[in-house]
């Protein structure tokens, strides 16, 4: 029984660890699109990896780059929803669904009220 509530105990810090450190990782460089998923449909791989990224800057600022179109949102990180808020001309949401320092897995969300439409994007380092 003690084995039982230890492993839960060291489970529950390792999750509330890890979502401490989010900001931190998401801050520590460069993040390249590897791939883009719609409603369960196979990944789409992106063709020039280098030309498609996202900086997240301590200050509060992303930079995004698509094909030489590059835009500076600002950016907040809300813990309890696992959830980024990105706000410039429009605000958008991306759903934290996995993060590590090498990936990002994140599912934009247009609609909080009815998320079944939503797109999946991974980010490598």
């Amino acid at each position: 029984m003690k084995k039982l509530v230890l492993a839960l105990f060291l489970g529950l810090l390792t999750f509330t660890v890890k979502a401490q450190e989010v900001e931190t990782i998401l801050t520590s460089g460069k993040w390249f699109i590897e791939s883009i998923q719609e409603k369960g449909e196979e990944p789409e791989l992106a063709s020039n990896k280098t030309d498609e990224w996202l900086v997240f800057s301590k200050d509060g600022k992303v930079e995004e780059n698509h094909f030489g179109d590059s835009k500076t949102f600002s950016w907040t990180y809300d813990k309890s929803k696992k959830m980024i808020k990105l706000s410039g001309d429009e605000t958008i949401f991306h759903r934290v669904i996995e993060i590590s320092e090498s990936k990002l897995i994140i599912e934009l969300v247009e609609d909080l009220e009815n998320s079944d439409d939503n797109l999946m994007i991974t980010y490598i380092k």
